[in-house]
């Protein structure tokens, strides 16, 4: 979208006025820069991010230069509003529109809080949308718009259309008087908060694992050399190691200047264009990485010099700003694109890392309810008389203490049968349970003669333990398919993002457990006793 200046008789557009402040800004920000270009782009009282009253981000282009705004007016807070914004704060509105002065718990009205004698606005640019139904002609709302199918779009025609609208920041109302307890909870709010201090080196660890995961739009290389710059040709981007930078937010303001660059290219957002070093042309790209970068360090409460490279084009970026009405328009809505591409993309990555450390916290509190839940491993089953005699006399006498000590002089000490281990120790008709402590169980069925089935008590982890040690059998009881099924769960919860989109759940990847344990086996009771005849041949 080219610039031009309308010829209206009334004087310049809203849009021309706002890009001439903007413009303004510009070139004082560059002239401050060009006498001291170790400077950063923002300093620490103008790093918070600037919002709505209703805490809604504005976006790149907007966010720039309210920043440089604020910086500019020495004002505390980076929350605007409209002066009707303001107006609102003093009343209560019903369902049909009517207002009603706010009081308080005393019935008196509220101290009017209002925009200051002589404060003048800024602008900022909204992009709002007409949507137009091609056949019927008929208006819809876009977010209505934005739920509809991408077959339905189809039938709509979607009319962007850009508006200037004046803002006042908050210290520019006499709300810090007014009413002090609404300014104190925006302020606390809209505290700046930095990266993590790793040692006396800035460690931002979302980036961290985007470059080691390779998760950025093209391959982030780190080597041990002096040059950092992104290559077209390869579409790749080479950075120094981090250790030779003077410090942490030198080398994430490095990489942002960069990965700005990288999004620019052909595949992309189509900006970049081959061109000679030094050439309006890319001066103008310096530009827009040099503001990309910053915009992106400064969302994430990082402090981004002029790289020095591009201190260089200082004054080729005032004469373009001076000469050409197109530059300063033409280079922010560049600048909006490709900041909101990096920081989307950093936002989805910390989504990940939250994600990640909610499964693990899921795990962890799994674990530890899996080491207080008992699931019952056979090991012995008797069945010989020989066997049975001793435990015969003492269930008879009612000596079940002595029988469960008996019992457990049975147990070989093997690891346990995933074939026969069960959440419950009851587990056939006629099965009785004699008696149970902390470590074992002994289950009696006076079928075919009297049976006694020596079950070990042990902790689901012992059973996950097991079949990550030996596998999952195919014969598995039901309730050690489960315990898998959980495991298998896990496992893909905690895979990265593009292979869950690879693997789908019950295919070869998980050895079927996901389908096997879907489809429960129904056994009848005479399969179920015809199992207890042949349990010992196992």
């Amino acid at each position: 979208m080219g610039y031009k200046k309308k010829n209206n008789t009334d004087g310049p557009s809203a849009e021309d006025r706002a890009l001439d402040r903007f413009a303004e800004l510009m070139i004082e920000k560059i002239n401050t820069l060009q006498s001291d270009w170790k400077k950063p782009w923002f300093t620490e009282g103008s790093m918070k991010w600037p919002k709505n009253l209703s805490g809604r981000d504005y976006n790149g282009m907007n966010a720039l230069m309210l920043m440089f705004h604020a910086e500019k007016q020495g004002y505390k807070l980076p929350v605007y509003c409209t002066f009707d914004r303001v107006i609102g704060l003093n009343y209560q509105k019903d369902k049909q529109g009517n207002r009603t002065p706010l009081k308080n718990e005393n019935g008196e009205l509220l101290p009017q809080v209002t925009v200051q004698k002589g404060e003048k606005s800024f602008p900022v640019f909204i992009t709002t949308f007409t949507v137009v139904n091609m056949d019927t002609k008929a208006k819809i709302k876009y977010d209505d718009y934005k739920r509809l199918s991408d077959e339905e779009k189809q039938h709509y025609a979607v009319y962007p259309k850009m508006q200037v609208y004046s803002m006042f920041n908050v210290d520019q109302t006499n709300m810090k008087e007014a009413r002090p307890e609404l300014y104190a909870k925006i302020k606390e709010e809209n505290q700046l908060v930095k990266p993590e201090m790793n040692g006396e080196g800035l460690s931002f660890s979302i980036v961290d694992k985007m470059i080691e995961g390779n998760s950025w739009v093209c391959p982030i290389e780190l080597q041990h050399q002096d040059s950092a710059y992104y290559s077209m040709s390869k579409d790749l981007i080479v950075l120094p190691e981090k250790a030779q930078f003077v410090d942490g937010e030198s080398f994430y303001g490095t990489l942002f200047h960069e990965m700005t660059h990288s999004t620019g290219s052909e595949n992309r957002l189509n900006r970049i264009k081959p061109s000679a070093f030094g050439s309006a042309e890319y001066a103008r790209e310096e530009l827009v990485a040099e503001l990309g970068s910053a915009l992106v360090a400064q969302r994430y409460g990082i402090s981004k010099n002029v790289k020095e490279e591009s201190a260089a084009y200082l004054k080729s970026w005032l004469h373009s700003l001076k000469e050409s009405p197109d530059f300063i328009k033409t280079t922010l809505f560049d600048v909006k694109k490709a900041s909101a591409m990096i920081m989307e993309q950093i936002d989805k990555i910390a989504q990940q890392i939250d994600n990640e450390r909610s499964v693990q916290q899921n795990i962890t509190e799994r674990n530890a309810e899996s080491d207080s839940r008992n699931y019952y491993a056979s090991v012995a089953y008797l069945q010989n008389g020989d066997d049975t005699q001793l435990l015969d006399r003492l269930q008879e006498s009612g000596n079940y203490d002595q029988l469960l000590q008996e019992a457990k002089e049975y147990d070989p000490g093997d690891a346990i049968d995933l074939e026969y281990t069960f959440e419950s120790p009851i587990q056939n008709r006629g099965d009785v349970l004699l008696d149970e402590d902390d470590n074992y169980a002994v289950v009696y069925n006076n079928s075919v003669g009297g049976t006694y089935e020596i079950m070990r008590k042990v902790t689901e982890q012992e059973v996950r333990n097991a079949i990550s040690r030996y596998g999952l059998p195919d014969r598995a009881t039901e309730d050690v398919k489960e315990v898998a099924k959980g495991m298998v769960a896990e496992q893909f919860a905690e895979m990265p993002e593009y292979q869950r989109e690879k693997m789908g759940i019950g295919d070869g990847n998980n050895d079927g457990i996901m389908d096997e344990v879907a489809h429960k086996e129904k056994r009848s009771v005479q399969e179920a006793e015809e199992e207890l005849f042949c349990r010992r041949g196992r």
